[in-house]
C-alpha cells in the first residue's frame, strides 16, 4: 500500500501498525509469545487466512508464510491491536476470496489444493489490485502516499501477510541478505612508505 525503496525493521513495524490501523505497536506484538494469544478468528476463518497466506507466500527452497507463523501473528494482531475498520476490511477481503473460490470450484478456499487455490487467487488478485486512481496522500499520521485500488481490504491483507513474513526470523535468516556497513577496509589507493596523507577526504 505504501511505497519506499528501503525498509528497515523500525520502518516495517511502523508500516504494520499503519496497516492494522493502530497508532503504535508494543514490542510484545512481535515476540514469539504473541502467537500463543487467545485466537481472534473463528476456526473456519483462521483456516481461510492460513490458506490465503500459504498461497501468497508458499514454501519453496525457503520457508513460507506458514513456517513463519504469519497467520497466527496476524490473528493475534487483529484481536489485540487492529482497529475495527481494519478488522472489517480484512474480514471482507477474506469473504470475497471465499466467494470467488466457491463460484469457481464449488468448494471453500481452504479445502482446495495448492494448484486450485493459485488458480482462484491469481485472477482475484489482479482484479482486486486494479488501480482506480492516481497516487494520493494519506490524511492521517503517518502521512504516506498510496495507490487507490479496487479492493483496499485485499491490498491491506496481502501487505500484512508479506510484511509479517519478511519481518519474521524465518524469512530474515533465509530470504534476506545481511550486508555489514561500512564493511571491511579495502583501500583503493596503493600505500607505500613514501605515501603522504591527503588534505581533505582523499582522492576519488
Amino acid at each position: 500500500m505504501f511505497h519506499t525503496d528501503v525498509i528497515d525493521r523500525r520502518d516495517a513495524m511502523a508500516r504494520i501498525a499503519l496497516l492494522l490501523g493502530a497508532t503504535a505497536l508494543p514490542a510484545q506484538a512481535f515476540a514469539a509469545g504473541a502467537v500463543k494469544a487467545k485466537p481472534y478468528l473463528a476456526a473456519g476463518q483462521f483456516a481461510l487466512l492460513s490458506a490465503v497466506a500459504d498461497t501468497v507466500m508458499p514454501a519453496t527452497d525457503t520457508p513460507g508464510a506458514l513456517a513463519a507463523k504469519v497467520p497466527a501473528r496476524l490473528d493475534a494482531m487483529l484481536g489485540a491491536w487492529a482497529s475495527p475498520e481494519t478488522r472489517d476490511a480484512i474480514g471482507g477481503a477474506m469473504l470475497r476470496i471465499e466467494e470467488a473460490a466457491k463460484a469457481k470450484t464449488g468448494k471453500s478456499f481452504a479445502k482446495l489444493n495448492a494448484k486450485q487455490r493459485d488458480a482462484v487467487l491469481r485472477p482475484h488478485d489482479a482484479a482486486a489490485l486494479t488501480k482506480t486512481g492516481k497516487p494520493a496522500t494519506s490524511g492521517k499520521f503517518p502521512f504516506g502516499s498510496y495507490i487507490p485500488v479496487a479492493d483496499p481490504g485485499y491490498l491491506r491483507l496481502k501487505s500484512l501477510i508479506l510484511d509479517l513474513y519478511y519481518y519474521s526470523p524465518e524469512a530474515s535468516a533465509t530470504e534476506l541478505v545481511y550486508e555489514h556497513v561500512p564493511g571491511k577496509y579495502e583501500p583503493s589507493v596503493k600505500l607505500t612508505p613514501k605515501s603522504r596523507p591527503y588534505l581533505g577526504v582523499g582522492p576519488f
